[in-house]
């Protein structure tokens, strides 16, 4: 059974680490075409979205036939109301720990309010709409098979402590690597604030499927703010005479 797991552990990561290099795929399809680079950047897009789709449905395709569980996921799990219920508060509280992080870093750590990874992420959301599919669904799918099963699972089972002190160290390395994945160090602290968020989820449910289903929401709700109402939020930030310039930040959190 271990040597199935690490089998599938290891496919797994690799899996997503060819998700990742897709978009190298019309850097060598289009070569000696002349594009301009904005124009081979769009050509990107389409590849990276389906790679990840791809890599998706091949990570829980394993997931199911190599029956790779955890040892969170062989104990006995709680019914589906409450794990329906988790799903829902796992958003509210991924917000609200984003905000306290956001707010730590700011003020206490003096880091910059915006997320340059975010920016970037939104900024070609709003340019090719079929990456929202990245954002949402399957970037979140293919993170918590990786950095909350994988990575965070197996550290959980591995580390012969209390529960309370594996969780802590699990949590840290695998938010540590979590973070590192987005490439915005100035904002590490939010990273990892949100990894123990979804491996809380995780340890509280036994299920893969709550942190995802968390996950996917979080990331949803920030395009949502983006993309639909800026103005909006802007608007109300100024008539209510708070800064434009953190409620902002705030509202839109981070795309983890």
């Amino acid at each position: 059974m271990k040597i199935r797991r690490l089998f599938a552990n290891i496919l797994i990561v690799l899996i997503y680490a060819a998700s990742q290099l897709s978009s190298l795929i019309p850097v060598f399809l289009y070569r000696n075409a002349g594009l301009t680079s904005d124009e081979l950047f769009a050509k990107t897009i389409p590849f990276l979205v389906g790679g990840f789709i791809v890599a998706s449905i091949l990570v829980f395709f394993i997931n199911r036939a190599i029956v790779n569980e955890t040892r969170l996921e062989r104990s006995s799990k709680e019914n589906w109301r409450y794990t329906i219920t988790w799903m829902i508060a796992g958003l509210f509280l991924a917000l609200f720990v984003q905000m306290i992080m956001n707010m730590i870093n700011v003020y206490l750590l003096k880091q910059p309010i915006e997320s340059q990874n975010t920016t970037n992420i939104l900024s070609i959301a709003q340019q090719f709409p079929v990456f929202i599919i990245l954002i949402a669904v399957v970037g979140p799918i293919l993170e918590e098979f990786v950095f909350r099963k994988v990575i965070f699972g197996e550290l959980y089972e591995w580390i012969k402590l209390p529960r309370f002190a594996a969780f802590i160290i699990a949590g840290a390395i695998s938010g540590f690597i979590f973070s590192a994945a987005h490439n915005d160090f100035d904002h590490t602290l939010i990273y990892m604030g949100m990894a123990f968020v979804f491996a809380g989820l995780y340890v509280a449910t036994r299920r893969i499927i709550v942190p995802i289903a968390a996950h996917m929401a979080m990331n949803s709700f920030v395009v949502l703010v983006q993309l639909g109402f800026s103005e909006q939020l802007e608007d109300a930030a100024e008539k209510a005479k708070i800064s434009t310039q953190f409620i902002w930040a705030a509202a839109r959190s981070f795309i983890a």
